[in-house]
């Protein structure tokens, strides 16, 4: 008797890298599926088009850093999450942003503190009498060099968070009596403070990914593109299907309480502006409404097609 073969399941990864095992073992779902999106020209800006991925926005995902859920981006450092490469910082006013923060948060909130951060918080605040060429070299105990591509593709410097012992700086560890984390995240949430105003602008970013780019309209007219969706693996590049695990795709973490376009209001008006935000959010409610009416009139989701599409993710954790 011939017995019928199941259709086959597309990893999006070798099936044998960590990424493929993952999804294999259900803990992710694969990255390929039908997304729906939405256009619209910004309010402030006739010339600014944003196109946003609503299947991601509209998505339960929330964070679990620090949790039990948060399985770590590496099986042997799960306590720090996806902070184990360090933060590499995109321009000097996200440096003078973590300098400020640095100066303004208490030191029981950083179990990895460096011994010269007091003395160098003093001397910045005072003004530094190092001769030019010595203060130019000088780096905040925090920080380090590395390389990052730049744009043409070649290798530049480029500062970013310390490593230590595995993880990034700002990363408490066991034990801290602030518990597992961020620093800086812990003390935003303690303080009140926005989080875009507390961390490094690629910290608060992730897991949404926003990519730039100019492009000349039918008319001739020159605009710019703002792709705003979600940072899956294949976002970090080669690397991305190394980790042994990622959040974005994963069940266990599309449980929140509320949508993504709510949850994340603060970082998506930073990436937008508050009048394309408020464009987003009204079409978003009214999507809402329509989901709701469907529900009271017993009608299956599946029935209106693509107007209410979810992340896989989400049905799954259902």
């Amino acid at each position: 008797m011939n017995r019928p073969q199941s259709a086959p399941v597309f990893l999006g990864f070798p099936r044998n890298s960590p990424a493929g095992r993952s999804i294999a073992a259900g803990i992710e779902v694969p990255p390929d599926f039908p997304r729906e999106w939405f256009e619209l020209v910004d309010p402030a800006d006739p010339e600014h088009v944003f196109s946003l991925d609503l299947t991601w926005l509209e998505s339960y995902w929330e964070c679990a850093f620090g949790t039990p859920e948060c399985k770590g981006i590496s099986q042997d450092l799960p306590e720090i999450g996806c902070c184990i490469h360090g933060a590499f910082l995109s321009d000097d006013d996200d440096r003078e942003n973590l300098l400020r923060t640095v100066a303004s948060m208490p030191a029981r909130y950083w179990q990895l503190r460096p011994a010269g951060t007091a003395g160098f918080l003093s001397a910045d605040a005072k003004g530094s009498t190092m001769p030019e060429a010595a203060a130019a070299e000088a780096i905040e105990p925090w920080l380090e060099w590395d390389e990052l591509e730049g744009e043409d593709g070649e290798l530049e410097p480029a500062l970013k968070t310390k490593v230590v012992d595995g993880g990034c700086i700002f990363a408490n560890r066991a034990g801290w009596a602030t518990g597992v984390g961020c620093a800086l995240h812990q003390w935003a949430l303690d303080e009140g403070v926005d989080i875009t105003a507390a961390k490094p602008e690629v910290c608060w970013q992730v897991p949404l990914n926003r990519e730039d780019s100019w492009e000349t309209r039918a008319d001739g007219v020159e605009i710019l593109r703002t792709v705003i969706g979600e940072y899956q693996r294949r976002t970090w590049g080669d690397g991305g299907e190394d980790f042994d695990w990622w959040c974005s795709g994963a069940p266990r973490c599309h449980t929140g309480a509320r949508p993504v376009w709510q949850s994340q209001e603060s970082e998506l008006r930073a990436l937008m502006g508050d009048a394309a935000y408020e464009a987003l959010a009204e079409h978003c409610r009214r999507r809402a409404m329509l989901a709701d009416a469907a529900h009271s009139a017993g009608v299956p989701a599946g029935e209106l097609g693509g107007a209410l599409a979810r992340h896989p993710a989400g049905q799954e954790a259902d």
